[in-house]
């Protein structure tokens, strides 16, 4: 018997140095549940010597259970110690039974994840508050993987592109962008090899319903706590600051050009009125082919005279008297007087509708009269015009309606540019001087495609001018 025991002994011998020697705390304890075996760790935690644990309850300890747990139990426990400070420690217990059923003992063993959990709450709060932050910007925020997929888009991206997040994730960014982009946005994201480097860019993604959307953006290289490499992006729409910048150079070209155009449109009509007099008299005493030319020389002379005065338009300020004017009456007005003039061409125009406004009545109608003459041109014999008067969200509307072939995408973007036309015989400065008198008056004019299919040019004038009728 002497002999069997020596190795048992030597045997719980080793097994105490063992448990002595780990960080893990381990304990054991009787079928009465007291504390047989406690190593060197539960001191660290506890503050109290080993020995001092021995024959109390984890309960009288103050870390116990105070039910019966099952056979096997985990979860994170707090323990206080000798000193008053509070520990979580992350148990782990297993009834361990003998031959005949009975319990034999309870062996415990728990890791002190106080600073595990704190860092935990730490990062699931910076991840909530870098969601929150995402998700309530104006520019497009992603995180993709190291090789280009997204993992994340902000909500900002359904906003800008028209495709919900879940269209994104899992896919490539080689998949939206342009084709002419791939090579610079491949290169960019290989640069980013290493955590910390950062890398700006400007690339185009797909649009939903054709067409991209340019996006100036930044990406920076960082580590994930799986400990791959992600890519943090963030991008900025361009489009609305490059139609600014059109549009501040469209101004910029205007002012100039009405400037010139004052300063010689006197020394120009002159010469111009002499032209046009001698002419007519000329004509009066021709016959034959002469006559025809000089007819003309007349009509030249007067699309001249037309130039000018579209110049100086852009020029003038709105210096006449505001008053109340009633855009359906000058509406049909303007109609009545295309078709005494024989302009309308076969084509129906219908007017409905009733608004007012406070302006300035001459420049509206010249206004309302271009919109509705290039209506009723782009309709063609047999075509449909329709015009529509009435309250818009933010004051009144004229809405010009034709089904002409519409708008060519080529001509869009310059469709208000001075001298811009799409007519074989057009000054192009219909447009340009008809939005320069709405902006005057506080309004604009925007064009798009029509009901009717061909185009709709509308006329807005703010609520701080109109006045329902």
């Amino acid at each position: 018997m002497a002999a069997a025991a020596d190795p048992r002994r030597a045997f719980e011998a080793a097994a105490g140095i063992l448990l002595d020697g780990i960080d893990i705390i381990a304990l054991v304890l009787d079928p009465a549940g007291r504390v047989v075996l406690a190593n060197r760790a539960c001191e660290d935690v506890l503050g109290m010597p080993a020995d001092k644990l021995l024959g109390r309850t984890p309960l009288e300890l103050g870390f116990g259970p105070r039910e019966a747990c099952g056979d096997e139990a985990t979860g994170d426990v707090e323990v206080c110690d000798t000193s008053g400070r509070v520990r979580l420690v992350a148990w782990t217990s297993r009834v361990l039974f003998a031959p005949d059923g009975a319990v034999s003992c309870v062996v415990a063993t728990g890791t002190d994840v106080t600073d595990a959990r704190a860092n935990e709450q730490r990062l699931r709060e910076s991840e909530r508050r870098f969601r929150e932050l995402a998700e309530n910007v104006n520019d497009l925020v992603a995180e993709l993987t190291g090789d280009g997929v997204f993992t994340y888009v902000n909500p900002r991206f359904e906003t800008v592109l028209g495709f919900p997040p879940e269209h994104y994730l899992g896919s490539s960014l080689d998949r939206q962008l342009h084709p002419d982009d791939l090579d610079d946005v491949r290169r960019t994201v290989a640069e980013l090899a290493e955590p910390g480097v950062s890398r700006q860019c400007v690339m185009r993604l797909a649009r939903r319903g054709g067409g991209h959307c340019t996006l100036e953006s930044v990406a920076r290289a960082f580590p994930a706590r799986d400990g791959t490499l992600r890519l943090a992006v963030i991008a900025r729409d361009l489009s609305e600051r490059t139609a600014a910048e059109a549009e501040l150079r469209r101004a910029d070209r205007l002012v100039t050009l009405g400037t010139f155009a004052a300063g010689v449109a006197h020394e120009i009509n002159n010469p111009l009125g002499v032209i046009l007099g001698y002419t007519r008299l000329l004509r009066k005493k021709a016959e034959g082919s002469v006559a025809e030319e000089l007819s003309i020389i007349e009509q030249e002379t007067l699309r001249c005279q037309e130039i000018v005065e579209g110049l100086l338009d852009l020029s003038r300020p709105m210096d006449a008297p505001m008053q109340q004017v009633d855009l359906r009456r000058l509406c049909d007005d303007v109609v009545s007087r295309l078709a005494d003039s024989r302009q309308l061409g076969g084509v129906e125009v219908c007017v409905e509708g009733e608004a007012a406004v406070r302006g300035q009545s001459q420049k509206l109608r010249q206004v309302v009269f271009n919109l509705i003459k290039n209506a009723v041109e782009a309709a063609g014999r047999g075509g449909r015009v329709h015009v529509h008067v009435g309250a818009a969200p933010d004051g009144v509307a004229v809405a010009v309606a034709d089904s002409g072939p519409g708008i060519r995408e080529t001509a869009r973007g310059r469709l208000f540019e001075p001298f811009f036309t799409t007519k074989p015989a057009g000054t192009g400065l219909g447009l340009a001087v008809s939005r320069a008198i709405a902006r005057a008056h506080g309004g604009d004019i925007v064009a798009g495609g029509a009901p009717l299919g061909g185009a709709v040019f509308t006329l807005r004038l703010p609520a701080r001018t109109a006045e329902a009728t």
